[in-house]
């Protein structure tokens, strides 16, 4: 890959020139990790979309998408992350969506956008607890379908491409209403959420529980260690 100071990889986009890096990062991701089949057909299934910001902007066809729990695995997106922002000398968030075009990017953005106004506008209107939680079990009834809807789901490497698709789901949607996740009423409405989607996916509470976890911490988002310790001060 061309050195970032005399040619960088991520100039302004001109036609063409998003495939052109997609192309340079799918040659480039197995000189950190070792090679795996399964990341690879991940990293061929991938259309370029946007440069949008901070954020290269990629997409997968519906039929797929549970591959791109492959490309959310800690160690492949931080290599996809390195390699973006060793050539353009720049932090480049790399970001996977459900769909290949522009259109459908501008469809996710608009619908994070209003859910956040949402949820904005409830706690400005000092919203019960059960607002929240109708806000949740939306999400929770979508990744349902998605769960129910996907081919062959009793196999367990089905079931576990799933539980990485709707592991971020569920997460970040508890990460928008309860930005403080350690309260009591956060930690209650996560329990139900784990347990019902858990069930979804016929895998133990316990282990969902524990990938939740896990994408919190590979996404900067750990438990606030002040509530931990106030946790272990009162037994």
């Amino acid at each position: 890959m061309p050195d970032s100071s005399s040619s960088p990889l991520l100039p302004e986009p001109a036609p063409g020139s998003l495939g052109w890096v997609w192309r340079e990062v799918r040659k480039r991701v197995f000189l950190k990790l070792p090679f795996s089949r399964t990341v690879a057909e991940a990293l061929e299934a991938v259309v370029p979309i946007a440069l949008d910001g901070e954020a290269f902007v990629c997409g997968m066809p519906t039929v797929q998408y549970s591959l791109s729990g492959y490309l959310n695995a800690v160690a492949v997106r931080n290599s996809i992350e390195s390699i973006l922002e060793g050539a353009s000398g720049q932090r480049i968030r790399f970001e996977l969506i459900e769909g290949t075009t522009l259109e459908d990017w501008k469809e996710i953005k608009e619908r994070r956008s209003k859910a956040h106004e949402a949820v904005i506008a409830m706690a400005q209107q000092n919203s019960e607890l059960h607002q929240y939680e109708a806000v949740l079990n939306q999400a929770i009834a979508e990744i349902r379908q998605r769960i129910t809807s996907t081919p062959d789901r009793n196999y367990p490497q089905v079931r576990m491409q799933v539980m990485l698709v709707v592991v971020p789901l569920l997460a970040d949607t508890v990460d928008m209403l309860f930005p403080d996740r350690e309260t009591r009423d956060a930690r209650r409405v996560m329990a139900r959420a784990i347990d019902r989607v858990a069930n979804f996916l016929d895998m133990p509470p316990l282990m969902f529980a524990l990938e939740i976890e896990r994408y919190y911490q590979a996404h900067a988002r750990p438990r606030r260690v002040e509530n931990n310790s106030e946790l272990a001060a009162n037994g």
